[in-house]
């Protein structure tokens, strides 16, 4: 049931409130005023009894008779409806009905049912004032507009899902459950699904079948159990199936039901002596490197164990003593004796250790005295003394040198044999003989080798010294009757090579990295030893000043029967090509004497140097051949001393047809290379082509000034470098035998006869070629000499037209293009100008107007197109701006940007400005102290603003803009600015034209320095600076003046002069004053701080000492004085306790420091007891981490400290004073605020909360059509309404 008007009852006793009042108000009005004065009638004491009425007659008396009832009296209204007189009538009344009821006398109700308000079907009955709604199965509410959600008890169980109907719900069950509810649990087992007797165990929403004991298996017991099938025998075993049952066959050495049981065959420990049993049955003894039983691991050979012996025994279970001594493991004739498990060798003197195979050191206890050197021996040593000692133990004083008669040159060595004092020479280099008196230098010359012959039995080899300026040539040859050594130059470096009388060469040995042609003296050497073959090379050079190569020899070169005795062997020195000096030649350790080499042998070594003075002409560099030289002459030059110069030919002087052709009896190849000089000046022209009667196989011509080359049926060739400056340059094309099929024998050089044949490769030739050649093939332009007029063979007859001998230039100063006075000079088909003072160009044609000094100081001249402009710094002090005019400017003066230098200190000013209409400006100002800049030009570009402030500028110090299009040319593009030389431009934002609006006839005027403090230097334009200056009076005026001053404006004060800030100097205690413009800075000296140097500065205020005390010094310095343990400058180095000596070595060139203790003083950048590693001495201070990169170390400080060392305690902020008022204040305002806001929204929401509930609203009858006639109801107060 549903109640359509649930607040319709509470206004009945409101109804009966109102007419309480209604009956009290004519009382109200009586008690309020004043009762008229007339007489009482007879009925005035109301006679008669009740339910009669009193009449009065007309003579004074009266009657009763019984009351009629009218009015309110009949109770006319129904429904409880309020009745109350109307009008003077008695029988006048008003009905005034209670909700739900209407008509004269309520006598008609209200149907609520009219406008169906009840949904779904339901049924609605119309009651007093309301209607209540019967709703249908699956339906609620008021109205049953709400659908009942059968599934909101979850009424299915077990986890199924429900489905909500109308009046109804459906469980969807899980598996396993059935049911209205899922409330049944469904048995799988009903169906007997176990197979063979398997026992079924029901589950939720399956079953388990429990097959134990039945022999079977599977989800339903249908599978036999197959026993082996599990493989339950270990180790290998066979399996044997049996009826529900199996059984294992094991292999040796294992047992158990399953054989899972690895029988211990060590478990008796047969291994004797202390030997380590090891079973076979160990996989882990199989395999990889260190294993005990060899292949891999098998079952089959599982059973049994092996022993391992300890050392000294042997057999299968170590029962055999080893007779350590039968290997012989003493060494060098000890004796050996057998021990238990061991032996003990005996050594012979000399020698120690477990086998003897270590020789004594004797040398350990330094028997040698004076720094003498010892060598151990066995059961000895050997002393090699120095020079002035001698005797076993260099004891003896060597006194033999005393008087010695050993020549010049020659160092005396004294000696002592025998306790005889004495002396021997040791000679010079080219000297031998007890007194060196022998000479053993010698010359030699190409094609005369020397020959000597031998006895042989020495080591093997060749050593000697030479000099040469050759660079190749056999030096040596040493033969015996089976191989030969030689020893040769190639190339100018060393090569050794030993080869078998078979001709099959052994072994090369090269040392490639020295060049010995430089005429001086090398020593060298080749040994030949066992199996090994050594190069080696004393020289400067050389790693240690000695360059060793070797190589092993198979198979050695053994001594055999020889073509000559065998106790002989032959040398030669020299050869065809070879020519120099030698000395001290040995050859098998036998020193070959000039004397007994014969008649080819020159004694003495004299060589004159053949390229000083320099032979050779036109840059020819000069070789020395030892006897002779030679010249490598450039091309084209050529002769012995490069004085021969190959003719050079001009084409087309004066204008002439020129060309030369030549007939090959034979076509170069395979390769081709042609090669000649070349100069022109001719961009185009035809200069070489071979071909023959009909087509051009190979073509080559200038394009462009670059020359390329057609071969055909291959793509052009093309040398991109230009060819027509004038100078001579030597060209060379190499070409491949692909390249030179149909190649032609006719060679037509600078043009053809015909000069349109020429046409397509840019006409006849004008310039000059030189020495032309087809690889070595030299191809003359005119006949050769007298003397000289041998032909080649492969060349035929040859043809010229209008050559002429030599590089000729044409005229070119006829007629003469200097201009102006200028001096004609000709540069080979190119003229040069010198111009008088005032003119420049390279005609004397542009005007120079700066040589006249047309600017007074302080500003500067500077050369412009058609004049000149006086640049000069100026200084503004917020006057009037300055301002220039471009309607001068020509119109072909493309301005794409412009540039400006300043210098101030004004936060807020104008740079400069230009604006023309609407939408076109340029402008550079301050802003704030930093730069502001745009541009707004061109066609429908939104013009280009600087997206941000820069850098602050106004700091006093000079700074260069520079504003300019990022594409020069185009309609609208970037624009890019730079600020003192940034590689790196800002973009502005937005694009924009070009400035062309600041040139011509109605150009723009352009603004500089407006409200203005500063200097400005040079403002440009385009490039065009604008005159600042003006010229000093009855200067020359130039052909144009691009920008101008605009007229009536004064000049402006030039040169930068800020206010006088540092005369006198402000800055105390001879600091030094530095001018900012309009303000200064003081570079303070040492022991001096602050803003004027006024202040004495603490040296230890950064507390630079990091374990000591830190004393100020009156010159401003601090001194460390450092803590025990700790020395330096600032007390970081602890000083170690032992003294500086070769045992204290310091790192990385540190000095040691001494003898209180040893100490390093390391390096910057280098720390430790040693100076080894940065960090290794902790250089850092109070808690901080050193990082160490590159042999530097950098401290990282924690958050309180700071400095290199972290030495600095930072300065604690003080606390600032609380601020009361400003806190508290605003804060009381906003909560009064706030206040505030909660009453109001409060209020409010009452308000709607009244005026929403508890209000009656005749909208549904009005809707249903029920006609409600409102003068006939009861109308309730605004106030009731409310409620």
């Amino acid at each position: 049931m549903a109640l359509a008007r649930p607040g319709a009852p509470a206004s009945r006793p409101l109804a009966a409130l109102l007419l309480l009042l209604l009956l009290l108000a004519p009382a109200l009005t009586l008690l309020g005023g004043t009762m008229p004065s007339e007489t009482p009638g007879v009925c005035a004491s109301d006679p008669c009894m009740p339910g009669t009425e009193c009449q009065a007659l007309e003579n004074g008396s009266y009657t009763c008779e019984p009351t009629e009832l009218r009015g309110c009296a009949t109770q006319p209204c129904h429904h409880g409806a309020l009745c109350v007189p109307q009008g003077p009538e008695p029988s006048g009344f008003r009905c005034y009905c209670v909700p739900g009821f209407q008509g004269p006398r309520c006598e008609l109700d209200i149907d609520e049912c009219a406008s169906r308000p009840c949904h779904h079907g339901a049924t609605c009955h119309n009651l007093a004032d309301r209607y209540e709604c019967r709703c249908p199965l699956g339906y609620a509410g008021v109205t049953c507009e709400v659908e009942v959600d059968e599934c909101a008890s979850s009424p299915c169980l077990h986890g199924g899902s429900c489905l909500d109907g109308v009046g109804s719900y459906r469980c969807v069950c899980a598996p396993g459950y059935g049911g209205a509810s899922c409330q049944l649990d469904l048995d799988e087992c009903q169906s007997r699904p176990c197979a063979h007797g398997g026992e079924c165990h029901d589950l939720v929403n399956g079953f388990q079948c429990n097959c134990a004991d039945t022999g079977y298996e599977g989800a339903r017991c249908e599978q036999e159990v197959l026993e082996c099938a599990s493989e339950p025998c270990a180790n290998n075993a066979s399996c044997l199936e049996g009826l529900a049952s199996f059984r294992c066959l094991c292999w040796p050495g294992y047992s158990g039901q399953q054989c899972e049981v690895d029988e211990d065959e060590c478990a008796s420990s047969p291994c004797q002596h202390g030997g380590q049993c090891l079973q076979r049955s160990d996989p882990a003894l199989y395999g990889g490197s260190q294993a005990t039983f060899p292949g891999a691991f098998s079952f089959r050979r599982a059973a049994g164990f092996l022993c391992r012996c300890p050392p000294g025994f042997e057999g299968d279970e170590c029962g055999v003593d080893v007779d350590e001594c039968a290997s012989r493991p003493c060494l060098n004739k000890g004796r050996c004796q057998d021990l238990p498990n061991g032996f003990q060798c005996h050594c012979p003197d000399g020698y120690t250790g477990l086998a003897c195979q270590e020789d004594v050191d004797e040398c350990l206890s330094e028997p040698c005295l004076h720094g003498g050197t010892c060598e151990d021996t066995v059961a000895g040593y050997i002393c090699r003394c120095p020079d002035a000692w001698g005797g076993h133990d260099c004891s003896v004083q060597l006194t033999g040198c005393q008087g010695h008669t050993c020549p010049l040159g020659a160092t005396c060595i004294p000696t002592l044999k025998a306790g005889v004092h004495g002396y021997a020479c040791h000679c010079p280099p080219g000297t031998h003989g007890a007194f060196c008196g022998q000479n053993t230098t010698f010359s030699v010359v190409a094609g005369s080798p020397v020959q000597a012959s031998l006895p042989a039995g020495g080591p093997l080899g060749l050593a000697l010294r030479f000099r040469t300026t050759l660079p190749a040539g056999v030096l040596a040859t040493r033969t015996d009757s089976q191989d030969s050594l030689e020893l040769a130059l190639t190339g100018g470096t060393l090569r050794a090579t030993l080869w078998s009388h078979s001709n099959t060469t052994v072994l090369t040995l090269r040392l490639p990295d020295v060049a010995l042609n430089d005429g001086h003296w090398h020593q060298v050497e080749a040994s030949l030893r066992p199996g090994v073959l050594e190069l080696r090379l004393w020289h400067k050079d050389c790693p240690a000043q000695l360059c060793v190569a070797s190589g092993p020899v198979t198979p050695a070169p053994m001594a055999s029967e020889a073509l000559i005795p065998a106790s002989f062997c032959s040398a030669q020195l020299g050869g065809t090509a070879f020519e120099g000096c030698f000395q001290d030649v040995h050859v098998d350790g036998s020193l070959l004497l000039p004397e007994d080499l014969g008649k080819n042998v020159l004694l003495g070594c004299e060589h004159r140097e053949q390229c000083q003075p320099p032979p050779c002409a036109h840059g020819g560099a000069c070789v020395d051949m030892w006897t002779r030289f030679h010249c490598k002459c450039p091309r084209p030059y050529s002769g012995p001393t490069c004085a021969d110069e190959v003719p050079a030919a001009t084409f087309g002087l004066r204008g002439t047809l020129s060309a030369a052709s030549f007939l090959l009896h034979q076509l170069p190849g395979p390769n081709l290379t042609v090669s000649f000089l070349l100069r022109t000046r001719e961009p185009a022209g035809l200069l070489l082509q071979l071909a023959n009667d009909s087509v051009a196989g190979l073509t080559v011509f200038l394009s462009r000034g670059q020359i390329q080359a057609e071969v055909l049926g291959s793509p052009t060739l093309v040398l991109p470098e230009r060819w027509d400056d004038g100078l001579r340059h030597l060209v060379t094309l190499s070409f491949g035998p692909e390249q030179l099929q149909g190649l032609g024998q006719q060679v037509h050089v600078g043009g053809r006869l015909l000069p349109a044949d020429a046409q397509p490769w840019g006409g006849p030739f004008r310039g000059c070629l030189q020495d032309l050649r087809l690889n070595d093939l030299h191809l003359p332009f005119f006949p050769p000499l007298l003397g000289n007029s041998s032909q080649p063979s492969k060349l035929g007859s040859g043809q010229s037209w209008n050559l002429t001998m030599g590089c000729v230039s044409e005229d070119t100063c006829s007629p003469d293009p200097c201009l102006n006075g200028g001096t004609c000079l000709i540069t080979w088909n190119d003229f040069h100008c010198t111009c008088p003072v005032n003119f420049t160009g390279p005609t004397c044609a542009q005007h120079l107007w700066c040589p006249g000094q047309p600017c007074l100081p302080p500003a500067t001249c500077e050369e412009v197109p058609d004049g000149f402009v006086c640049v000069a710094e100026a200084t503004f002090r917020e006057g009037p701006a300055a301002a220039f005019s471009g309607r001068n400017a020509s119109s072909g003066l493309w301005l794409g940007g412009l540039s400006l230098a300043f210098r101030t200190r004004d936060p807020e000013a104008g740079l400069l400005r230009a604006t023309a209409g609407a939408h076109a400006a340029v402008w550079l100002a301050l802003r704030n102290g930093s730069l502001a800049a745009g541009v707004r030009s061109g066609r429908g570009a939104p013009g280009a603003v600087l997206p941000a402030w820069g850098p602050r500028v106004a700091d006093g110090a000079w700074h260069r803009v520079r504003l300019a299009m990022e594409r020069p040319g185009a309609a609208a593009a970037r624009w890019l600015l730079w600020l003192d030389g940034a590689p790196t431009p800002v973009a502005l934002r937005g694009l924009a034209g070009d400035l062309g609006f600041l040139r011509g006839p109605g150009a723009a005027r352009v603004l500089l320095a407006e409200n203005f403090t500063g200097c400005l230097g040079r403002v440009a334009l385009g490039g065009l600076p604008l005159p600042l200056a003006r010229p000093r009076p009855g200067a020359a005026p130039g052909s144009r003046e691009h920008f101008a001053a605009w007229p009536g404006l004064p000049a402006p004060r030039l040169g930068c002069r800020g206010a006088r800030v540092c005369a006198p100097s402000p800055c105390l205690h001879g600091g030094r004053c530095r001018d900012l413009f309009d303000s200064f800075a003081c570079d303070c000296g040492p022991g001096w701080g602050g803003p004027r140097c006024e202040a004495r500065a603490d040296p230890c205020g950064s507390a630079p000492c990091a374990r000591g005390r830190c004393h100020a010094r009156p010159d401003g310095r601090f001194e460390c004085r450092c803590s025990p343990g700790f020395a330096g400058p600032r007390c970081r180095r602890p000083v170690l306790p032992e003294e500086c000596s070769l045992n204290v070595t310091c790192l990385i060139g540190g000095p040691c420091d001494g003898p209180q203790g040893a100490n390093c003083s390391c390096q910057e950048g280098f720390a430790g007891q040693r100076c080894q590693t940065p960090c290794e001495a902790n250089p850092c201070l109070n808690g901080g981490t050193c990082r160490a990169a590159g042999g530097l170390f950098e401290c990282i400080c924690s958050a309180r400290f700071s400095g290199q060392f972290c030495e600095v305690v930072k300065g604690l902020p003080l606390p600032l004073p609380f601020p009361l008022l400003e806190v508290v204040v605003p804060a009381a305002c906003a909560c009064l605020l706030l206040l505030l806001l909660g009453l109001l929204s409060g209020i409010l929401a009452a308000r709607k909360r009244r005026q929403s509930e508890g209000t009656y609203s005749p909208s549904q009858q009005e809707v249903a059509g029920a006609r409600l006639e409102m003068d006939s109801v009861l109308k309730v107060p605004p106030e009731e309404r409310l409620i």
